[in-house]
């Protein structure tokens, strides 16, 4: 007697634990990707945040969202790009943020009288357009255009 229930216990301890090592390793995943998609969905309303900054609020201000934001998206893909997968992101296109904040940072930064900045910031829009899948822009002219369009029709919702 004394012996079936030391068994019973200890098959019920033995299933305790693999028990919860098998729902770990289901479940890990799942909730990874969770914590993945709600830390892009922050960044994408950073950006949004920034957008809205660079349209409505001082050159000065616009400038600082769009350069945290900048920083922000590059700590992710730095971060990211350890993981040793082709992409990482579920929600996020960094490389297509970076070409657009860049822009819109090079615009204003242009409109600011700052053309050193302005100069830099439309080379790294333009060094980021490969990863960005965006091959209909070839030039820096193109790339201005875009977003006057982009900033067009944002404005007009």
């Amino acid at each position: 007697m004394k012996k079936t229930i030391i068994f019973t216990l200890l098959g019920f301890v033995i299933g305790l634990a693999l028990g919860h090592i098998v729902t770990m390793a289901f479940t890990g995943y799942k909730i990874a990707t969770a914590m993945f998609m709600l830390q892009e969905k922050e960044i994408f309303e950073m950006e949004e945040v920034a957008v809205q900054a660079y349209y409505d609020e001082p050159n000065e201000v616009a400038v600082w969202a769009l350069e945290n934001h900048i920083k922000t998206l590059n700590r992710l893909k730095e971060k990211r790009s350890s993981y040793g997968v082709e992409d990482p992101y579920f929600i996020l296109s960094p490389a297509q943020s970076l070409v657009l904040t860049h822009a819109r940072l090079g615009q204003l930064y242009k409109k600011m009288g700052c053309i050193e900045k302005s100069k830099h910031n439309f080379e790294q829009a333009m060094s980021n357009i490969e990863n960005a899948k965006l091959k209909a822009i070839k030039t820096e002219e193109d790339l201005v255009v875009l977003i006057n369009r982009l900033d067009k029709e944002i404005r007009q919702e």
